[in-house]
């Protein structure tokens, strides 16, 4: 058919490579930042959506697709965390070391290794 444009999913921009550790810190810093959002009565879906897509990922995909969007969610809510932890006394090294996995992620869903 002439003029008809077919929707084309939205593909990822980045893809990390994550493993437990991460998923588990990705779900504390979201569910915290719920937790705050919530309290000020403000709940972006956003926040919910990045929330339902970690736990949905499946470690054996090896690497989670994100958008620019969801990456700068993402590294949001792990500074927050970083920093409520640093208020508390705790080392934030782990924190640190995924942030940075977060800022410079790969953008091809192969890798080389």
């Amino acid at each position: 058919m002439l003029g008809v444009t077919k929707e084309v999913p939205k593909m990822a921009d980045y893809y990390l490579k994550t493993d437990n550790i991460m998923k588990n810190m990705f779900t504390v810093a979201l569910k915290d930042e719920l937790a705050a959002q919530s309290q000020m009565g403000k709940v972006r879906p956003a926040t919910e959506a990045m929330l339902q897509k970690v736990r949905d990922y499946e470690l054996s995909e090896k690497r989670l697709p994100i958008t620019t969007g969801e990456q700068r969610e993402l590294r949001n809510t792990l500074n927050r965390l970083r920093d409520k932890y640093l208020a508390m006394g705790r080392y934030s090294d782990g924190i640190d070391s995924v942030i940075l996995k977060v800022m410079k992620p790969n953008t091809s869903r192969r890798f080389f290794w």
